[in-house]
């Protein structure tokens, strides 16, 4: 893990991007994609890669529900030459939903790097991006039962605001922290 860095989604990853997808990478809560889901990155990894980030100006759907989108910018931690998580910043979260659950930032490590310290340093990364984009208090959160994040997050001074229980948007019980970032 000595060449950690983040990047903006690009090409030069592609092939291990994939691979990713195919091991199960879930990156801020978001399901697993299928086989089928995966051969449509596959056909359009330019328009694939333009969809990662959001102008904020289109809703979202999130299951039956239209929300109001808000901007975010997606990163992708790479160790040497190989993708090995995906973390989105969003710059702001003026909607209920991202303030009262998401947050700022969503992540994930793929399965085969899990459990070697890659979402502790790109956790750690990506709030010096934080930084830099002005957020002075940075919003996260985690199920209860993930264990792996509640440890990321701790580790990179996370704050336990509160637990809490399930709702339209969480369907299971969730911690809700901040991290200070000034």
């Amino acid at each position: 893990m000595t060449q950690c860095f983040l990047v903006r989604p690009t090409p030069l990853f592609r092939e291990s991007y994939l691979e990713a997808l195919r091991e199960g990478l879930s990156v801020g809560g978001r399901r697993v994609y299928d086989a089928r889901e995966i051969a449509a990155v596959e056909q359009d990894f330019a328009g694939h890669l333009a969809g990662l980030d959001r102008d904020g100006q289109n809703p979202v759907a999130f299951g039956e529900r239209m929300l109001p989108s808000v901007p975010a910018n997606a990163f992708w931690l790479i160790d040497g030459e190989r993708f090995i998580g995906g973390i989105t910043i969003r710059a702001r979260i003026n909607t209920h939903l991202l303030a009262h659950f998401s947050g700022h930032l969503g992540y994930g490590v793929r399965p085969s790097m899990q459990g070697r310290g890659y979402g502790k340093r790109q956790l750690a990364l990506a709030l010096d991006v934080c930084r830099g984009m002005g957020i002075g208090i940075a919003r996260l959160s985690c199920d209860v039962d993930n264990v792996a994040s509640r440890r990321v997050i701790e580790a990179n001074g996370g704050v336990l605001l509160r637990q809490c229980a399930p709702s339209w948007f969480a369907e299971a019980a969730y911690l809700l922290y901040e991290i200070p970032l000034i």
